[in-house]
Formats: C-alpha cells, sequence, structure tokens
C-alpha cells in the first residue's frame, strides 16, 4: 500500500510540475509578445497634411539610443515647440490624432516634434517597456528640442505615450504644460486589473506568471511607470486629461483618479468624451478636439515677449 501511494503521490506531483512548466512557458511566450510587438512601418509623412518637415535623429537619455523623429518647423520663428508621444504599438504617426494635430498646431504657431519610440517605427531598441524606458526617449526629445532653442516646452501623449508624456512632466521641469489623452494612472495597478484584455489568458495562473517573467527574466517594472505618484510631488503644471466613456482597453477611470490627484492646481482640467473609445476622442469630436489643444497650448506656452 505504502508503494502504491509513493508512486500516486510521485504521479500527481510530476503532472502538477508538468502542468506547471506548460502554464510557465506560455506565460514567456505571451510576456515576450507584449514586449517585444511587431514593428508598424512608417507609411505616411507631414507631408500628407501639406506640412514641411526634416527628418531628425537624437539620443534617448540615459542610454542614447539614436531615435528617429521629424521636426516640422513653425512658419515663422518662434521658441514654441510641441512634442507628440505615440502610443503602444504603434509609431509617430499611426494613433489618428497624430497628423492632424500637427497640422493645427502648425497652423497656429508652433514647431511640432514627432518620433519613434524605441523599438517601434524607426528607432532602435530590443524591448517595449510600456513607460519604463521609453521616458528615457521622451526625455531625449526634450533635451533636442532646448538644444535647438526651443524654450517653450509642450508635450501630447496618447495612451502609453500619454503616461510617458505625465512621467517626463513629473521628472523634467522644462515641460511647461502637458496633454494626456488615455493614460493609465499607475501600470502595476492597471495591467493587474486588466491583464486579459492584453493576453485573453485566465487570470489564475497567468497574470502573476507574467507579471514574475516581466520583472526577472525581461527586467521590467511595472511598478516603476506610476504618473499618479510621481505628478503628486512634481512641481505643478498645466495638465489636460483626455478620456473616452466608451474606453474599455484604458478605462476613464484612471484619468479621473490622476485629475483627483491634480486638481488641487486650478490650471488642470479633463475632458470625457461620451461614446468615445480608446484614444478615440478625436473621431468623435475632430474639431472641438484640435481647438481644445491648439487653445490649450497657446494659453499656457506664450509667445517670447
Amino acid at each position: 500500500m505504502r508503494r502504491v501511494i509513493r508512486i500516486s503521490t510521485i504521479v500527481i506531483l510530476s503532472i502538477a510540475f508538468v502542468a506547471w512548466l506548460a502554464t510557465m512557458v506560455v506565460s514567456y511566450v505571451v510576456c515576450r509578445q507584449l514586449t517585444h510587438p511587431a514593428r508598424k512601418p512608417v507609411t505616411e509623412t507631414p507631408a500628407i497634411e501639406g506640412l514641411a518637415y526634416q527628418s531628425i535623429r537624437f539620443p534617448s537619455r540615459v542610454d542614447h539610443l539614436s531615435l528617429s523623429g521629424w521636426l516640422i518647423p513653425a512658419a515663422i520663428k518662434t521658441d514654441r515647440i510641441v512634442i507628440e508621444a505615440h502610443g503602444y504599438r504603434q509609431n509617430r504617426v499611426l494613433d489618428h490624432p497624430a497628423l492632424p494635430v500637427a497640422k493645427a498646431l502648425h497652423d497656429a504657431g508652433f514647431a511640432v516634434l514627432m518620433f519613434d519610440f524605441r523599438d517601434e517605427g524607426d528607432s532602435p531598441g530590443s524591448e517595449v517597456s510600456v513607460g519604463e524606458y521609453e521616458v528615457r526617449d521622451l526625455l531625449g526629445a526634450i533635451d533636442y528640442a532646448h538644444a535647438q532653442g526651443y524654450t517653450e516646452v509642450g508635450v501630447i501623449g496618447y495612451s502609453m505615450g500619454a503616461a510617458t508624456a505625465l512621467e517626463a512632466t513629473a521628472l523634467d521641469p522644462r515641460v511647461d504644460a502637458t496633454i494626456a489623452d488615455s493614460p493609465f494612472a499607475n501600470l502595476q495597478t492597471y495591467l493587474q486589473q486588466n491583464m486579459g484584455t492584453w493576453t485573453k489568458l485566465p487570470a489564475f495562473p497567468f497574470d502573476a506568471e507574467i507579471f514574475w517573467e516581466a520583472q526577472h527574466i525581461f527586467h521590467l517594472d511595472a511598478a516603476a511607470v506610476d504618473p499618479l505618484k510621481d505628478l503628486a510631488s512634481a512641481k505643478p503644471r498645466p495638465i489636460l486629461l483626455i478620456a473616452g466613456e466608451a474606453d474599455t482597453t484604458i478605462p476613464m477611470q484612471n484619468s479621473e483618479e490622476l485629475y483627483a490627484e491634480l486638481k488641487h492646481n486650478p490650471d488642470d482640467s479633463l475632458w470625457i468624451v461620451p461614446k468615445a473609445v480608446h484614444v478615440g476622442a478625436y473621431d468623435v469630436e475632430p474639431s472641438p478636439y484640435l481647438h481644445r489643444v491648439v487653445q490649450f497650448f497657446s494659453t499656457y506656452l506664450p509667445r517670447a515677449r
């Protein structure tokens, strides 16, 4: 009888180990896909909006990756520039508002800088971190803008780029005003609540395994991307949060949480757009969207006197 029990125990433990190993392999494959998404080529340029532009390269801050982008000069000399920051699995032109926003800002007298985050579009890199390292890229864009003589700097970001814009605002006091369209408030909390949106896997056991592998195999720390916490201790700057009421990818509650943290600053505002999905406010309200963006930066990036 003892022999039977011992053999049964070994069999059960072996089956459990194989099952656990199989889930870990699945988690690894999914985690790698999430952190190494297929690049999407840059197939349009600002010329489609009738804009002249310069192809540029500039280094990210800290690790000095040579990032690819465009500088769209203003029609007349200005010290005002707005930097656009794209979303996850996108590139500098794929977010629907990106080129229309560049056109509207250019026509209002701003220079615009558009670029690809690391491992996206035409920029080098081997991993997408959803903000942890992308903030270095955006800080590099801010450094580049200042090196070109632009002293009034605004940032507008979409989705991952929106959260990254908030992180860059917290880290660099030279950012004068920021628009965040569909940001998450805290990456770790967001992923804990919404991992299945991206993986299509059951929460148990995969969520915990993916978090563990992301940290210990891919060396990514979701807790490091925390706009809610970082902005609370940063120098106040005007921030416009935009959220879609029908956003199921990054629910509007993320923007509401951020606004609740920021509302001590009277220059901060929140615009929730009915029926808009993720980064969908422009699609629902294109003219009001562009008007708000231009008005916001015109107010908070004053012309040089």
